[in-house]
């Protein structure tokens, strides 16, 4: 990722071969503009599944960066509780998967 200095994401290697980087705690806590209680409530709420079991090593794939900053975005744009940010960050990607299906449908029409 250009611009990134920190030398603490670590990368790991899926069953499907498929390489990632996460990002560890510390640092989503900066870059997201979520505050820690934020983020804790966030995972347990099932918005974030970071890799880890104690907090302090929880990592993040670089993916929930984007939907991090869309949450601290929502939250501070119309005040919303953590447990309210959750429901509506799941309609959120409920709507966008329903329009790729839409987008996904229309492509199958006779022109």
């Amino acid at each position: 990722m250009p611009g990134r200095t920190s030398t603490r994401a670590v990368t790991f290697s899926s069953e499907a071969t498929v390489d990632y980087e996460l990002i560890v705690f510390a640092e989503f806590e900066s870059a997201s503009g979520l505050t820690r209680a934020e983020i804790v409530e966030l995972v347990e709420q099932g918005v974030f599944a970071p890799a880890g079991k104690a907090i302090e090593e929880w990592a993040f794939p670089e993916s929930a960066l984007a939907l991090a900053r869309v949450a601290a975005r929502l939250r501070a744009d119309f005040e919303l509780s953590p447990a309210s940010l959750a429901l509506l960050l799941a309609y959120r990607e409920r709507m966008l998967e329903l329009e790729q299906r839409v987008r996904d449908l229309e492509c199958r029409l006779p022109r």
